[in-house]
């Protein structure tokens, strides 16, 4: 398993399993409970920064990103 790797959804790189962490949080859906998990490297400060902010859906109120 020393050659699992992961997409970071922050800045889009190929990083290796231990550079990856995930940030959950809900997910806004009126009437739905949902989680969003974000994978982000976690020895890049900007990466870690952008995960509190980022969105998979458009028009969140959090200034989410859409990659």
């Amino acid at each position: 398993m020393n050659n699992l790797t992961w997409t970071c959804h922050i800045c889009g790189d190929e990083r290796p399993d231990d550079k990856i962490s995930v940030f959950s949080k809900s997910l806004e859906i009126p009437g739905v409970e949902a989680k969003q998990n974000v994978r982000y490297c976690n020895d890049r400060q900007k990466c870690i920064d952008g995960a509190q902010t980022f969105s998979f859906t458009k028009g969140e109120d959090d200034g989410g990103n859409n990659g």
